[in-house]
Formats: C-alpha cells, sequence, structure tokens
C-alpha cells in the first residue's frame, strides 16, 4: 500500500526559511506558513511535528528544552557583560538568543541579576524615557542616513542608515573617517533606490544627489523636484535614538578595549586601523543583526 503521506522537502530548500524565521523569533506554526509558501505543496508536505524534528536536528531547541539556569548561564553572561557592561533584562535575553543560541526565560535572567549583579539592579531606568510618536506612510517611504562621530578620538567614524517605519538597520559601517561622500554612496547603493531623509551633512551629498537622479530618470515627472529631505540640528530623530542605545549598549565595551590600543604615531595608527576596524565591522553586524531580528516594542 503507497504511503498516503507527500515526501519532506529536501533540507537544503527549506532550512535557510526555517532558520531566517527563528532568528525572528517566530512561533513554529508561524514559521511552518512561511516554510509552505517556499515549497512545492503539490509534490511535498511538512507538518508541525515533521517541523519539530528537524529544528531539533539543527539545533534549534526552545527554551524550555534548553531549560536554562542561572547557574547554567553564568559564565556566558560574565563573558557577554564584558562587551555590553549596560545590557539590561530585555538586551540580555536578545544576545544570548542571537550570539550564543541560547534561549533564556525573563524570569531566569532577572534572577541571575538578582543574585549575581545586585547592584546593576539599581541603574534601572524604567519611566525616564518620554514616548513620542514618528509617522512614516509605509515600507521603505523614507530611509533616514546619519554619521556618528563620538569616536573620533580613535580615529574611527560611523555611519548608519534606518528604515524609519520598522526602525530596521540598513547598514552600520565603520571606517577611519566618515567625509568621503563616494565611500557613503556606496553604503547606500549597496542597500537599495528608495527616498532618503538626511543629516545634512557634506558626506550624505552623494546619497541625495544620486537619489534624486535615481528617481528623476525613472520617472520623468519628477525631474527638478527634490527627492531628499535635510533635517537639521537635532531634528534627525530616528538616527539620533539609534546612535544613543549603541552608545548605552555597545560601545562602552568597546571604547575600554580602544583605550588600550590609542596611539598618535601614524605607523601604529595604520596597524591598529588594519587590524581593528575589519573586527569592529565584524561585531557591529552581529549587533546590526541581533538588533534587527529582535522584535520592538509594541507601541
Amino acid at each position: 500500500m503507497p504511503n498516503q503521506w507527500k515526501p519532506l522537502s529536501p533540507l537544503e530548500q527549506i532550512k535557510p526559511v526555517i532558520t531566517r524565521m527563528w532568528k525572528t523569533q517566530c512561533t513554529d506554526t508561524e514559521i511552518l506558513q512561511e516554510v509552505h509558501k517556499h515549497i512545492n505543496t503539490n509534490q511535498y508536505g511538512i507538518g508541525l511535528m515533521s517541523l519539530r524534528a528537524i529544528q531539533k536536528s539543527l539545533g534549534f531547541l526552545g527554551t524550555h528544552q534548553q531549560g536554562h539556569m542561572p547557574e547554567s548561564i553564568q559564565k556566558v553572561m560574565v563573558e557577554l557583560q564584558q562587551i555590553y557592561p549596560n545590557a539590561g533584562t530585555c538586551e540580555m535575553i536578545s544576545l544570548l538568543f542571537h550570539e550564543k543560541q541560547m534561549s533564556v526565560t525573563r524570569s531566569v535572567i532577572q534572577e541571575y541579576f538578582l543574585l549575581y549583579e545586585p547592584e546593576l539592579i539599581c541603574q534601572h531606568k524604567a519611566c525616564r524615557l518620554r514616548c513620542c510618536h514618528f509617522w512614516a506612510a509605509g515600507v521603505n517611504d523614507l530611509w533616514a542616513v546619519d554619521q556618528h562621530n563620538k569616536w573620533l578620538r580613535f580615529r574611527l567614524a560611523l555611519h548608519t542608515g534606518i528604515k524609519l517605519f520598522s526602525g530596521k538597520f540598513l547598514w552600520i559601517r565603520v571606517w577611519h573617517s566618515d567625509h568621503n561622500p563616494q565611500l557613503i554612496l556606496t553604503y547606500f547603493l549597496d542597500a537599495a533606490e528608495e527616498q532618503t531623509h538626511n543629516d545634512p551633512s557634506m558626506e550624505n551629498f552623494g546619497i541625495t544627489n544620486t537619489q534624486s537622479m535615481l528617481r528623476q530618470w525613472h520617472q520623468l515627472d519628477l525631474v527638478g523636484m527634490l527627492q531628499h529631505r535635510w533635517m537639521q540640528h537635532k531634528k534627525n530623530i530616528m538616527p539620533k535614538i539609534m546612535w544613543s542605545q549603541l552608545h548605552h549598549q555597545f560601545t562602552p565595551g568597546f571604547e575600554s578595549i580602544l583605550e588600550e590600543g590609542l596611539s598618535t604615531d601614524d605607523i601604529s595608527r595604520l596597524v591598529f586601523w588594519w587590524l581593528f576596524i575589519p573586527w569592529l565591522q565584524q561585531e557591529l553586524d552581529v549587533y546590526w543583526d541581533h538588533v534587527n531580528n529582535t522584535a520592538k516594542h509594541h507601541d
């Protein structure tokens, strides 16, 4: 008697989908629905139990399956706190998941802080933030770009692009300068060609001119009309929020490393750039990945 069930789709076809959805912490049902969109359902089939078996074989275990306690996460927490000394409960849950593939409940993290880091709880900043609304017409309606010069004393400059509707990063790049419009333009071209919302700095001219040219080229009725918006002093809100969060969450641990390697000697500085910039870019990519794959607060 032939098997009444359809065969499973090849793993190499559905693994990227499962991995991407798992990183965004979707439920098994949501992952299954997305998998069905990427397979030929007339030829292949997959159910919830089969999906969970595949996830287990890939090492994608749930929170209860991993069963972490404060004692089991102590070594990893100490390691992460060296790089992210100001990370709170929510941030640490995200870091553990995206950097260490550890799914830990909020109660376990809070219990850990009570046992091992009680002084950090006193620095809690709840109820000190103001809630404001930012309006965007829809997805890719506006992109915001901005530079960050707080690390110029280390001869390092950061630049970012953000989707304003979703709040997700388009890029975070580090280089020894942010005054090269051609370099900044490559960040934009690598991301895409949508309307932008810029900080009025010289390095962003390449983005704004290219944005206007591309849109006017493909839509003639836009000729003579600006396709970007300059935001004056402290008006480029979303990137400023992002830099504030980066400064609080990411930079303290790295600044202590940078202070040790700070030198005014030209040869030492060139060697420093050659060694440190690729490593820091890799760390920024990890930060970019875990922020983009962490669900935003409902408001």
